[in-house]
């Protein structure tokens, strides 16, 4: 004659108690479960097929707006001053490539707004200059952190 645990081993296929001496309740239950209930399980279980696609169909919908956001490039020294700001006041935000005065063969870029809207929180607009055909600083607004000390005065953080 088998012992308790030895029988329980052989009509469920596993261990019907645990080490310790309680009765092991998910074999038992795994026991009793067909083959199809099993398979029910699986990911269609947890997440239905119509759940899936909506999934995959946000995560399609995400990357076109992603592009659908692109920031425009222009170089500056191209255009007067005020087709640079007519530019940025078109279109928001751009990003503007010039070759540095001071390092040659550097080329310098930075995103530029038209206003605070376009900056991300902790950021404030601030006065910069860019050259272009007519003159070397035509004045232009980027955004720029912002750190705020002890006696809560607002110090902009140098580049």
């Amino acid at each position: 004659m088998l012992s308790r645990k030895k029988q329980g081993r052989a009509e469920n296929g596993a261990a019907a108690t645990l080490p310790n001496g309680r009765p092991n309740r998910v074999s038992v239950v795994a026991a009793r479960l067909t083959r199809e209930d099993r398979a029910g399980f699986g990911r269609d279980r947890v997440l239905g097929r119509g759940a899936m696609k909506i999934v995959l169909l946000a995560a399609c919908l995400t990357l076109v707006a992603a592009e659908a956001q692109a920031v425009s490039r222009y170089d500056p020294t191209r255009m007067s001053c005020g087709k640079v700001q007519a530019t940025i006041a078109r279109e928001g935000a751009v990003i503007l490539r010039y070759r540095s005065a001071r390092v040659p063969g550097l080329a310098l870029y930075d995103r530029y707004v038209r206003s605070q809207q376009f900056c991300d929180i902790g950021e404030v607009r601030a006065r910069a200059s860019v050259p272009s055909t007519d003159t070397n600083s035509c004045i232009v607004y980027k955004c720029k952190r912002v750190e705020i000390d002890r006696r809560f005065r607002r110090r902009l953080l140098p580049d």
